[in-house]
């Protein structure tokens, strides 16, 4: 029944990451920060979602969030690994 109803609550397929794309994103994400002068501590991009740990100072969480998802779209896109008008990634994230 949980399975059942989270499904019926999608807006969209479920995206599964292929190791290009997830190369891609893990390529995102290392260029934002260094960028930003953001230090990047762990990184982990699974199939179905992505861990970091990353020291921004004192901005908000969102702030990389949302950069590490556009960024990431960016390089898939730029890649020829991602070629859906919308992005892969799903509303809001932890922020932990």
């Amino acid at each position: 029944k949980w399975l059942e109803t989270n499904q019926q609550r999608l807006k969209s397929e479920v995206v599964i990451l292929n190791a290009e794309q997830r190369n891609a994103v893990e390529k995102a994400i290392r260029e934002t920060c260094e960028i930003r002068g953001w230090h990047l501590k762990a990184i982990n991009v699974r199939t179905n979602h992505a861990h970091t740990v990353v020291s921004i100072g004192a901005k908000k969480p969102e702030i990389a969030l949302n950069a590490f998802k556009a960024n990431a779209t960016r390089e898939m896109r730029q890649s020829g690994c991602w070629k859906n008008e919308k992005g892969p990634w799903a509303d809001k994230g932890s922020k932990r």
